[in-house]
């Protein structure tokens, strides 16, 4: 009989810590995003980060920018290095917040070359305010800003607005793998 209470106990307090641990993925609000190329994705905000759907077997990039700001131009090379470099891991995730529209974006993703996932602000949907209500960044503070999601959406680390530091974030996406 002591044996079993104290079993008992043992399961019970194991139990406790687990679940102290345990991520928490409830879908708090969700979204849907349409990228230039006219993929649409849902998304969905989480406790823990954003989970973009069909791709939460990914590391996903999501980088927030600005139609014509200099640093982001800047970034487009590295983004499309590290695409190609862990192209089975990751996918890259480009909203642009400043206000272009799809017509303004497809011409500017064409012109730099960019061949990853680009969204208009118009077609973003909630994500902006997804990503302003987990991390505390918004269009004031700054762009580029990127945002890194592990596998299954939980935020991995956010890269304040800065010069794209590219072998910082090969550094996190190897790291995640």
């Amino acid at each position: 009989m002591k044996h079993s209470r104290l079993i008992l106990a043992f399961c019970f307090a194991l139990f406790l810590q687990l679940s102290l641990y345990a991520k928490d993925n409830t879908i708090l609000e969700q979204t849907t995003i349409k990228t230039i190329s006219g993929e649409s994705i849902n998304v969905s905000k989480t406790k823990q980060g954003l989970v973009f759907k069909g791709y939460e077997d990914k590391i996903i990039l999501l980088e927030m920018f600005g139609y014509g700001c200099p640093p982001c131009k800047a970034a487009i090379p590295a983004y499309k290095r590290l695409q190609e470099k862990y192209k089975k891991d990751i996918v890259v995730i480009a909203v642009e917040v400043w206000g272009s529209d799809d017509a303004k974006l497809k011409q500017y993703a064409k012109s730099y070359g960019l061949d990853y996932k680009a969204v208009s602000k118009a077609n973003s949907g909630k994500v902006v305010s997804f990503v302003g209500s987990l991390t505390g960044w918004n269009t004031g503070t700054g762009v580029p800003y990127l945002m890194l999601l592990s596998r299954g959406g939980d935020i991995a680390k956010d890269v304040p607005p800065q010069i794209f530091p590219e072998a910082y974030v090969d550094g996190l996406i190897k790291e995640m793998l």
